[in-house]
């Protein structure tokens, strides 16, 4: 293995433990089960980049294609979970649709590694990885009203992604025409090698980028407008307080301790309006 192969490997591994620490403190506190398939995203992520190493440690031919099996189908997982979980932000998902594509991401490219052998099987999960990315691109634009509503600004860091992305198709054609399998790990061409992993490198950032910002974004949504609710219930209560006083100054019974109470009452009605404008303003 290339010596900036095996460091792209190391990068991989270390920001997506970035990613799963991001993903484990949202869950710590949110207790949002969405998180939960962050984190099971991150966790076969990092586990996929394990295999090509152990693969390039080993020279038993089979052992070595039974690691880059096991490569594809945990980056499948992955993709399926981090997929899964981003949807969840804007639409309802079925869970048995889930379980599905978790069993074909897990034992579909075992079986067929088992019966067609490893290329067959290579190409099968290579396909099936970028059916995953389509299904990324294709289904928002679907259900673009929801996905605009919980997206706000983070769209822009989207559309960075389906960017970057993008331009990972041609160069993996590329790759593959040259004669590299999935992930170009025996390659040795430099620009190759920073070409077909530096979208994917920068991609995996960007991804963290989203769900932070996604979750920010959010925060402040539902902060302003409970913000905006109770601040308008406040000043609804206010105004009634200073209605009730304004109707009991209309009798003519009142003690002069009486008439000062409703007039700090009337004192503390103002002071607490300008408090709730200066709430608004925030």
């Amino acid at each position: 293995m290339n010596d900036l192969v095996l460091l792209c490997l190391v990068m991989f591994i270390f920001i997506r433990a970035i990613g799963l620490g991001v993903s484990i403190d949202f869950f710590y506190d949110s207790r949002d089960h969405k998180f939960l398939f962050f984190m099971l995203c991150w966790v076969f992520w990092i586990i996929a980049n394990i295999f090509p190493i152990l693969a390039d440690m080993t020279d038993v031919n089979s052992l070595k294609e039974f690691y880059l099996v096991l490569n594809i189908t945990f980056a499948l997982g992955g993709f399926v979970f981090y997929t899964w979980g981003f949807f969840t932000y804007y639409m309802n998902v079925p869970f048995r649709l889930l379980a599905v594509l978790v069993m074909i991401s897990f034992l579909l490219p075992l079986l067929l590694y088992v019966i067609l052998g490893f290329t067959f099987t290579m190409l099968f999960s290579v396909f099936l990885v970028y059916t995953l990315l389509l299904m990324g691109y294709i289904i928002p634009p679907i259900k673009r009203k929801e996905f605009v509503k919980y997206m706000g600004k983070s769209i822009r860091w989207y559309y960075a992604i389906v960017f970057l992305f993008t331009s990972y198709f041609p160069i993996s054609a590329i790759s593959f025409l040259s004669g590299y399998s999935y992930g170009v790990y025996n390659a040795e061409e430099t620009l190759l090698i920073v070409l077909y992993y530096v979208p994917s490198i920068s991609s995996t950032v960007l991804l963290i980028i989203l769900l932070v910002h996604l979750e920010y974004t959010i925060s402040s949504r539902e902060k302003y407008g409970l913000k905006d609710k109770y601040s308008h219930n406040l000043g609804n209560i206010i105004q009634a307080i200073k209605s009730s006083s304004e109707l009991i100054k209309l009798s003519a019974n009142l003690t002069s301790q009486e008439k000062s109470n409703l007039e700090l009452i009337n004192q503390k009605c103002k002071e607490s309006v300008k408090l709730i404008k200066e709430i608004r303003e925030l």
